[in-house]
């Protein structure tokens, strides 16, 4: 596993690997490659159990690109000030298919996998990049926020109480990080223990305790709520052949409705309502169980 921040369109970005890395040329055997689009808060570090088996167990390059203005780098964010369009779900669209152009080979077969609004993105770098598409021959879109977002449960707390609580809760996170690094180690390892989640989501989350860095989740989230509405049922049909949905029995942001929804619009399209009872954050609880469906389901459809 390697990381590290390249640039794409002028923003840096974080950017983990498994197989290679993509500065470096790819092994002349390698025919695919895995490219994971993440959720928000969209920092690939909380990917990693949940990619480390998926990789050892498929032996494929993954990548993980995490959003863009969602982690930190060692030199500063440029800002919204100058370009409040900077860290917008477009943008995200957009910093996606720049990094593909730029770094995955033409002759590579491209994998997606989509948790959360990341499903979202990659229909829409489906949909308008023609050149992108001929290159995927499947996208997996795991818990996927790609309809009525607001309408959802957590998605009416989200409008209804949290968008509200928003600067108190980035006010909270500048205090938070004043704190000595193991007080906000202990504060935080408490806190998951209490929830029963390892502890190891300890290092992503001081990531993600910034206030730059939540104001931009944050203002991600709100946008969703807003665009993220009826479901496009033109490019769902398009895009048919390749897409395969996997959607929760437990999911606070997209109910089984939806999952009924799009089984009684779209026959067409491959999906799957987990057995399981996983989390929509399932990197939280159920990285290795996740890992170990998807790999089934990779290792079905390659056949």
């Amino acid at each position: 596993m390697k990381e590290g921040f390249v640039d794409i369109n002028g923003i840096p970005t974080h950017v983990i690997t498994w197989g290679g890395w993509v500065e470096n040329k790819l092994n002349d055997d390698v025919e695919d490659i895995i490219l994971l689009v993440t959720g928000n808060p969209g920092l690939a570090d909380y990917y990693i159990p949940f990619v480390t088996k998926l990789h050892s167990q498929l032996d494929i390059p993954i990548w993980a690109v995490s959003f863009a203005g969602h982690v930190k780098p060692p030199s500063s964010l440029p800002k919204l000030e100058k370009d409040p369009n900077l860290y917008n779900l477009q943008s995200q669209v957009e910093n996606k298919l720049a990094f593909i152009e730029k770094y995955i080979p033409n002759n590579v077969n491209i994998i997606l996998i989509g948790h959360s609004i990341g499903a979202k993105i990659i229909i829409d770098m489906l949909a308008n990049s023609d050149s992108i598409r001929s290159r995927v021959s499947k996208a997996y879109l795991l818990f996927p926020t790609i309809e009525r977002m607001a309408e959802s449960w957590n998605g009416k707390i989200m409008t209804r109480i949290i968008k509200h609580l928003v600067p108190i809760i980035i006010f909270l996170s500048w205090i938070f990080t004043l704190f000595p690094l193991f007080i906000k180690k202990l504060l935080l390892s408490l806190h998951f223990i209490l929830r029963r989640i390892p502890t190891y989501h300890v290092a992503p989350t001081l990531k993600l305790i910034n206030p730059t860095v939540l104001g931009n989740v944050f203002n991600l989230a709100l946008e969703e709520m807003e665009k993220v509405r009826e479901l496009d049922d033109k490019v769902i049909r398009q895009l048919s052949d390749v897409l395969f949905l996997y959607y929760g029995t437990t999911d606070g942001w997209v109910p089984v409705e939806y999952w009924k929804n799009m089984t009684e619009k779209h026959p067409e399209v491959k999906c799957k309502l987990c057995e399981n009872k996983f989390d929509h954050a399932f990197v939280l609880r159920y990285s290795q169980e996740m890992a170990d469906v998807l790999t089934d389901l990779i290792n079905e459809h390659k056949l």
